[in-house]
Order: C-alpha cells, then sequence, then structure tokens
C-alpha cells in the first residue's frame, strides 16, 4: 500500500505544479504574441493582470473563425509602389501623403480580411509590435483633421502607417495557423526614401 500512496502523492505533486505553472506559461504567452499592447492592456485595466489577459484571449477567439488571406507578389508589388508615391508626396503635402498611407493601410486590412469590428484589436493579435505607433499615428490624423498638425509629428504617423502596411503586406496568414509568419529576412524596411521633415 505505501508504493500506491507514494504514486498518488507524487501524482498530486505534479497535478500542482502543472496548474501553479500554467498562469505564467499563459502570461509568457500573451507577452511574446501581444509584445507592448500585454502591457497596454494591463495599464487598461488598472493593473489587473486576470483582466487584461482575458481581453487578450477575446482578441484571439475573434480571429478563429476569419481566414486571413496573404497578399500576392502582385498586389504586394503595385502596394508598395503606392508607399514609395506616398512617401514621395510627403515632401509636398505632408497631410495628404498620411492621409493616403492611412487609406492604404485600411484597404489593406479589407484585402486581407480583418474583420471590420474590432478590427485593432484583431490585427494586434499578428502586428502587435507595429500597435502603438499605429495608434498615435491615428491620434495624429485625427487631430491635423480640426487644428493644424506639426510636419514632424505627421512624418512619425507616416513612418507608423508605413510600417504596420509593410508588415502586413509581407506576412503570410497559412490556412489554419492563429500566428502570422513573415518570411525570414523581411522587415519592416522602408519602401522608397524616408519622408523628411521638409
Amino acid at each position: 500500500m505505501s508504493v500506491l500512496v507514494i504514486l498518488m502523492v507524487c501524482l498530486l505533486a505534479v497535478v500542482a505544479a502543472g496548474a501553479l505553472a500554467a498562469p505564467r506559461l499563459r502570461t509568457r504567452r500573451l507577452r511574446e504574441r501581444f509584445g507592448p499592447e500585454y502591457s497596454r492592456a494591463v495599464l487598461g485595466h488598472g493593473g489587473d493582470v486576470h483582466a487584461a489577459e482575458r481581453e487578450l484571449a477575446d482578441r484571439l477567439k475573434l480571429l478563429r473563425g476569419v481566414e486571413l488571406t496573404p497578399v500576392d507578389a502582385a498586389e504586394r508589388e503595385l502596394t508598395e509602389r503606392e508607399l514609395a508615391r506616398i512617401q514621395e508626396l510627403f515632401v509636398d503635402d505632408p497631410g495628404t501623403a498620411a492621409a493616403d498611407a492611412d487609406r492604404l493601410l485600411s484597404a489593406l486590412l479589407d484585402k486581407v480580411g480583418y474583420p471590420e469590428k474590432g478590427r485593432l484589436g484583431a490585427v494586434s493579435v499578428h502586428h502587435g509590435e507595429f500597435v502603438p505607433e499605429y495608434r498615435a499615428a491615428r491620434s495624429t490624423l485625427e487631430r491635423a483633421q480640426a487644428t493644424r498638425t506639426g510636419t514632424e509629428e505627421l512624418r512619425t504617423a507616416l513612418i507608423a502607417l508605413r510600417d504596420l502596411t509593410l508588415d502586413v503586406l509581407r506576412a503570410e496568414y497559412p490556412a489554419g495557423r492563429s500566428r502570422a509568419v513573415r518570411p525570414r529576412g523581411i522587415t519592416a524596411a522602408p519602401a522608397g526614401p524616408t519622408p523628411s521633415a521638409g
């Protein structure tokens, strides 16, 4: 009987260790997946890690039934050329260039298949490292409509829009996988010249 008791105690110890490790593992996975969005969610919930992690898990659920489609090579090239044109336009008309970059990104997100409702949360699942700058860019564009916004702010907004566009553009969304995959060696690099603060 003592061997059976020892085995039961060992089994209970393993189960208890697993139960204690599971939340830490979930936290680590969410931090890796969402990058800076994880910290933003925790702050947004007043430091409540459990509430933040529920929100991030809901973002993952939002995309479960959505099939994202990678952009084909021809469309990718067309979009990269349009980004280059927008960056050149920035020298003469920063506000229009930033607004055009925002429209280009929105059209790309539609084409890839990101849902309209909860779009930013859905985008953060695959491109979380670019979302904070994108949020700042959207804020800048909204202020630019109401007031005069400085060229440097618009340049920063354009760069954030460009970087997220390139990341979405170059991501692969394999069927049955919940995580976007970037081809090896491709990072969010400039498409054409970096807009100057003209």
